[in-house]
């Protein structure tokens, strides 16, 4: 092919075209990326990125709110807390962020008492609360906090051996409890026979497997609770006593089956006792609809409803698995099922709820919830953490209390992210890369060396 000027002329326009094309192309795909932005976190457990239960709870946000953050330039932390709230403002753009540095306004300080470098306040709908350790956790915390109307209080029935929100014991609540303070909840115990009352105010009363028979006339103060429409989770086990609770029982159409649920497929998961209620398939319930985990029920009773479905709606939430049955003899020896008439087969029911419109003096139309679970040591400081326990135990709070839309908001920390080395992966790295990968790259250095100077 012959060279000409006209073949030259023609090159330089492909040539210029092609430039042309080229910076059209990469302005279009700037342009387009700033239109549609796309992330993907490939980070373990996905680190970098909000978690689901966070996602679902900025995204339900339909008020505004604010978040300021005080944090020096010189501070170390700065892009990482930055970076954290952007994150928020992804998945909810409405979400007011303004980083300031705290030299630079001192009446803001003093208005609203920061007093750390990187603390952060966040507003909503006339309050605020202040976050001093920023982590996921904490702000999601305090703007679910922010989100309930007014407080909700928690009240736990106490003076009959119940389980006590306070203690540490293995089989008290303090941890659980803990947890719900964390989100917004007052805690408070109460004794009938020194209040005489259940404060008007209490949003979820909380009886809790009580082993002391209640007098008459608590009894009486539980009805009226019900009948003016209050909240209850009843937390069962086979060691409760029911004595005195035959008119509670009642008139919530409730009964308690005898006998401990046996689940024979527990020792398929390493577990060496067959009195462990294992579930894993829930029925579609706002309380379980995000929960995919399994949960463990020890010696857990079943229980069973008989209300007018007139009056009440009721749902089973927990449920054991078709193997098991409800033992009735001794938990010892060679555990047989049918040897006691009493004994049925699974599935049964190991958690309920149950809901009814009333109309109080007032007029007002209210709705009112009833949890009711055959095991009190779920959600134990022995047993919360398990598998899906906690979520549960905090999905049946929120429900009760009437937070539907803060349900399975729970966040869960990022895994470890350090390094743990045994003492034999240890020496091979340092051997490695202190002995191996230099004397390799020495003989091949030696090696062109030699190439090069027998030319």
């Amino acid at each position: 092919m012959i060279i000409d000027a006209g073949v030259r002329r023609q090159i330089r326009l492909q040539s210029g075209l092609f430039l042309v094309f080229f910076l059209i192309t990469i302005a279009l795909l700037a342009w387009l990326s700033q239109l549609y932005s796309i992330r993907i976190d490939l980070s373990s457990n996905e680190r970098n990125s909000l978690s689901d239960e966070t996602q679902r709870l900025v995204q339900s946000l339909d008020r505004p709110l604010k978040i300021t953050l005080f944090v020096s330039p010189n501070n170390q932390n700065r892009d990482a807390f930055e970076r954290l709230f952007q994150r928020y403002i992804r998945y909810q753009p409405t979400i007011q962020f303004e980083s300031l540095n705290p030299d630079l306004y001192p009446d803001l300080l003093t208005r609203h008492d920061i007093r750390f470098d990187g603390e952060s306040l966040i507003e909503f709908e006339g309050r605020s609360e202040k976050v001093s350790q920023i982590t996921e956790a904490n702000i999601t915390n305090a703007i679910q906090r922010l989100m309930r109307q007014g407080e909700r209080w928690l009240v736990f029935l106490q003076g009959h051996g119940e389980r006590s929100p306070y203690s540490e014991a293995n089989h008290d609540y303090s941890s659980f409890a803990g947890q719900l303070a964390g989100m917004g909840y007052t805690v408070e115990t109460i004794n009938l026979t020194q209040t005489n009352s259940i404060p008007q105010n209490t949003d979820v009363l909380v009886l809790a497997s009580p082993k002391v028979p209640m007098l008459p006339g608590e009894v009486d103060l539980l009805r009226t609770y019900l009948e003016n429409g209050g909240n209850l989770l009843w937390l069962a086990d086979p060691e409760q006593t029911t004595d005195g609770l035959e008119r509670l029982m009642d008139l919530l159409a409730v009964e308690f089956l005898p006998g401990i649920i046996v689940e024979p497929n527990s020792q398929l998961l390493g577990l060496k006792r067959v009195d462990f209620a294992l579930v894993s398939d829930y029925p579609r319930h706002a309380i379980t609809e995000n929960v995919d985990a399994l949960s463990l029920f020890p010696q857990a009773q079943a229980v069973e409803v008989f209300a007018d479905e007139e009056i009440w709606q009721t749902h089973n939430i927990l449920m054991s698995s078709d193997a098991s049955w409800n033992e009735t003899g001794e938990m010892k020896g060679q555990i047989r099922h049918g040897d006691d008439d009493d004994e049925l087969n699974g599935p049964l029911t190991l958690g309920l709820t149950l809901s009814s419109s009333r109309a109080r003096e007032s007029g007002e139309t209210i709705t009112q919830r009833i949890g009711i679970v055959g095991d009190a040591d779920f959600i134990s400081n022995s047993y919360y953490g398990n598998g899906a326990n906690l979520d549960i135990g905090v999905n049946l709070i929120n429900w009760l209390s009437h937070d539907d839309n803060l349900i399975s908001i729970n966040p869960r920390p990022a895994p470890d992210t350090q390094l743990e080395l045994s003492k034999n992966q240890q020496i091979v790295i340092s051997l490695t890369f202190l002995l191996v990968l230099p004397a390799l790259l020495s003989g091949l250095g030696l090696r062109i060396w030699l190439k090069r100077r027998k030319r």
